[in-house]
This record gives C-alpha cells, structure tokens and sequence, in this order.
C-alpha cells in the first residue's frame, strides 16, 4: 500500500477533534492523542519519508532525520515507554530531545538518555484535514524536517509552528 494511502488509513482509525489550527498556548492539546497506537512510525506529510535515528545509532546525540520508510526499529516511537509525552526509539531506548535545552529556530532533534526533562516532551495537536504537528514543551517550537531539504537524511528540527507540511506528522501502525 502506497504511503499516502496507509496515512489516510491511519488517520482514519485516529479521533480528529484534539485541536485546530496552528497550535497556540492554549490550544487543546495532549501527550498521547486518544486512539493513537503506543508505538508508532512518525511519517512526513512533506515528503514520502519518515523520522528515524541516524544509522541505527544508539549514542546519545545521534539526529533525527527522515528516511524512506521501511517500518523498522529505528523509525518506531514508543508513546508509552518513558515519561509523559515523551517518544522513545525503540531500537535504542533513548527519547527524542531537541538539543541543549536550545529554544532557537533550526535547534536539532536528536536522540538522549530518558530524562523526563520538558526538552525531551511533546504535545500533538490535529491539524484537522491533516495530521498533527508535534510541539516542544520546553521550547514551545514544533518539530520538522528541514524545509529546505525533501530527500534522505534530512534533518529533524524545531522551527516556530506555523503547519506547514514539512511540521506535519501521521502516526502510522508500525505493522503496516
């Protein structure tokens, strides 16, 4: 099944109604949305590609990036195995941070020891008739892929929420 189409299929299994709009400090937003799986693959809705770690690194610092998807560990979320809102790769049981505590625009994703830290916690709001952008708590900013860059291995980062495609992720079921 084409990647587009499993995004439908998934948005469709998915409640709809957790926010509208570009996500606002008092837009309604959760940790985990109802009738998300507990582990998922994170696929853009800029490219036809999904977030992974680097290489099947398992050291603290290695970036998220995107990458063709293929469903494997390194691109599976856990939404359930560290602290509240927090998303751990599976393959290597580290949470998905933006770096340094860093609140700029174009700070990188990457991967770090659990910590429970607000740098390591995401909210997703719905953007209705799409997916949902995913926002740092300590930052406020939501996560991306590089505007810029559309093919493998382009970077994860935070840039300020504006729902653009490349901020816009479908939780897909790791058991496509």
């Amino acid at each position: 099944m084409a990647l587009k189409n499993r995004i439908a299929a998934a948005l469709l299994g998915v409640g709809l109604t957790i926010g509208v709009g570009v996500p606002t400090a008092g837009a309604a937003t959760q940790s985990v949305p109802a009738g998300v799986p507990k582990v998922v693959v994170l696929g853009n809705a800029g490219s036809p590609h999904c977030l992974e770690i680097a290489d099947w690194r398992t050291d603290n610092g290695a970036p998220a990036r995107q990458w063709d998807c293929f469903y494997g560990a390194s691109q599976q979320w856990s939404l359930t195995a560290g602290p509240a809102g927090s998303l751990v790769n599976v393959h290597s049981g580290k949470c998905l941070e933006i770096a340094d505590w860093r609140t700029d625009n174009g700070a990188p994703a990457r991967q770090w020891g659990c910590t429970g830290g607000a740098s390591q916690q995401w909210s997703w709001t719905h953007v209705p008739g799409t997916g949902y952008v995913l926002r740092n708590t300590h930052s406020g900013k939501c996560l991306e892929i590089d505007g810029r860059v559309y093919g493998n291995g382009a970077l994860g980062q935070q840039w300020d929420c504006w729902n653009g495609i490349n901020q816009i992720w479908y939780p897909l079921s790791p058991n496509h």
